[in-house]
């Protein structure tokens, strides 16, 4: 009776001690740092300085940025992708020809490295032989090319544009499934009613679909706040700092040696992540009861 007991604690131990080595140690250890000064340059020395870092991290111009950028992102993004996978859903979802094919076309991004398509969407936005560009020369809308990563004031959407497409499979599929559970007795009702398309979506469709609407939200912004290799992969940050995130600030912090630093902007940022799912799931369980 006691091995069957213990044997299932048994298999669990391998997977618990690589949990506690390469999550919960390294977190402990980061939080004790974000207190220090270490530093490649003190690598063997770190002294306590109490919350100097944090102070830093505050009078940072590249941090404001990087905090204004990762919010751009992940709003643009989340708007976009909400927006598109429910249009994309509606249309998927209706009696299409060769549908099946649509759905994998626009889901296929989703299970492509970020990395690789970021190489691939470096080469279309290249100024001069980019294919964007070419192409909208070609059919005579010359004013229309632009240096798309090299320009400051639209670096940042570009960025957005590339993760707008890798991701709105995602929320595609979610609303799918979502308006696959809607029965279609309450659109025949409606259709008694007298009820109009427009009417149908408001007071039939947009409802019954909140909870794939809730949730596409909570994943987009999420994502969109832990966004890293898309910027890393398309402009590592620049011009001039114009797409550094939060993640690319911590990862050049770390990279220039600057451990400790790094190390409270990496605590702050989990801070941050925290709080933002924590209201949104608070916001979400209010909708649900209105609902």
């Amino acid at each position: 009776m006691q091995k069957a007991r213990s044997y299932p604690l048994y298999l669990a131990l391998p997977a618990f001690l690589l949990f506690m080595l390469f999550f919960v140690l390294p977190n402990i250890a980061g939080l004790f740092m974000s207190f220090t000064d270490w530093s490649a340059f003190y690598p063997l020395n770190p002294m306590f300085n109490g919350l100097e870092n944090f102070k830093d991290l505050f009078e940072s111009s590249v941090f404001k940025k990087s905090i204004f950028n990762t919010v751009y992102f992940s709003v643009v993004t989340t708007a976009a992708k909400i927006v598109l996978g429910f249009l994309f859903a509606i249309l998927l979802h209706n009696q299409l020809r060769l549908k099946t094919f649509y759905r994998t076309l626009v889901f296929a991004p989703v299970v492509i490295n970020p990395i690789v398509i970021a190489v691939i969407f470096k080469a279309l936005y290249e100024d001069v032989n980019g294919p964007i560009n070419a192409g909208l020369r070609f059919i005579g809308l010359d004013v229309l090319a632009m240096p798309w990563l090299s320009d400051p004031r639209i670096a940042m959407l570009s960025v957005s544009a590339m993760d707008i497409w890798m991701g709105v499979g995602v929320t595609m599929i979610v609303f799918l499934a979502g308006l696959q559970s809607v029965p279609e007795e309450f659109y025949e009702a409606a259709t008694i009613d007298g009820a109009g398309a427009w009417q149908k979506f408001m007071r039939v469709t947009l409802p019954l679909t909140s909870y794939a609407l809730m949730i596409n939200t909570m994943l987009s912004l999420i994502n969109g706040t832990k966004v890293f290799a898309q910027v890393y992969g398309l402009t590592n940050g620049g011009p001039a700092d114009a797409t550094q995130v939060y993640g690319t600030f911590i990862f050049k912090s770390f990279g220039a040696g600057l451990f400790g630093y790094s190390a409270a902007a990496g605590l702050l940022f989990t801070i941050v992540i925290s709080a933002i799912s924590f209201l949104l799931l608070r916001l979400f369980k209010r909708m649900e009861v209105e609902y």
